[in-house]
């Protein structure tokens, strides 16, 4: 779904989408890439693939719902299309690296899952960093409670970090630019009824509102939030967001794997993301989804 928004999104100019081996099957979750981008009629954007094992895989009832998204009825009516992408993906850091290497301007990476493909090109290629305007990541919890529940862990951090925590100190020590989405805001902001309904009645005319419901209704019966969506719509309108300057460093190793702190010495200094008006969040999500 961030996909989706930072795609129709108007003054988005979406270049690349990397599909992570992480929260998913990467294999899996390129094939539902690109059955949305054939559906929706979208144009322009590579999608790649980063298919490294994480050096901590995501839980696998989570990563099986590749599978589900995959095989919806709802793309039953792609075969009569031209599909969107053609042969077998790219690497992410190969068509990452030639998008930054080829633009003009300082590019914006917006991440929803581990940062292994971006710390992969960047320990391969450090000057692309200038050409990274910003990054804005879904990831940590500072305040909140973290959702990783492994045997040996404390459960302070989040998954996006502890997946590879390694990558993200990697990208801490860049001088590319940060802003931060973490629990603490996405934990104020789940997904409700009455935001699918909003959906729901727009799905008559919009394929993009249709799928959407569609996609939120596979969590119906346990409270899901808006993680990456909340992070796509940084991206597209800051103006939404309060923001907090903090020191952040991020533990890489113990029982405390993948936990981000402030942090008085070290660290690097980051824009965190600690409020957003709920109602013109929606309001962004429903208008860019009815545009499809």
């Amino acid at each position: 779904m961030s996909a989706i928004l930072l795609w129709l999104a108007p003054d988005i100019d979406l270049q690349a989408v990397g599909v992570t081996n992480g929260d998913c099957y990467a294999d899996l979750a390129f094939e539902a890439m690109v059955k949305i981008a054939t559906y929706l009629d979208l144009e322009g954007a590579e999608i790649s693939v980063c298919p490294d094992d994480m050096p901590n895989p995501f839980p696998e009832n989570w990563r099986r719902e590749s599978h589900i998204i995959n095989e919806l009825p709802i793309f039953g009516e792609n075969y009569l299309k031209k599909r969107y992408q053609q042969g077998r993906p790219r690497r992410t850091e190969a068509v990452f690296g030639d998008c930054l290497a080829n633009s003009k301007e300082p590019l914006t990476l917006v991440t929803t899952g581990p940062l292994t493909n971006i710390a992969s090109l960047l320990s391969r290629e450090p000057k692309l960093a200038e050409k990274v305007r910003e990054m804005v990541i879904m990831g940590g919890a500072l305040d909140a409670p973290g959702n990783v529940e492994e045997e040996g862990h404390d459960g302070s951090a989040e998954w996006n970090i502890y997946a590879d925590p390694h990558a993200f100190k990697a990208i801490l020590d860049s001088k590319i630019p940060l802003t931060l989405i973490t629990l603490d805001l996405t934990n104020k902001l789940p997904v409700t009824r009455e935001f699918l309904a909003r959906l729901d009645e727009q799905a008559v005319r919009s394929r993009a509102s249709n799928l959407a419901a569609k996609l939120w209704s596979l969590v119906k019966g346990f409270e899901y939030y808006f993680w990456d969506t909340i992070t796509a719509a940084c991206a597209i309108d800051p103006s939404l967001f309060q923001f907090k300057t903090m020191k952040i460093d991020v533990t890489t190793s113990g029982k405390s794997q993948g936990r981000i702190s402030t942090s008085l010495f070290g660290g690097k200094k980051v824009k965190v993301a600690t409020e957003l008006e709920k109602d013109a969040f929606e309001d962004l999500l429903v208008s860019i989804f009815a545009q499809r």
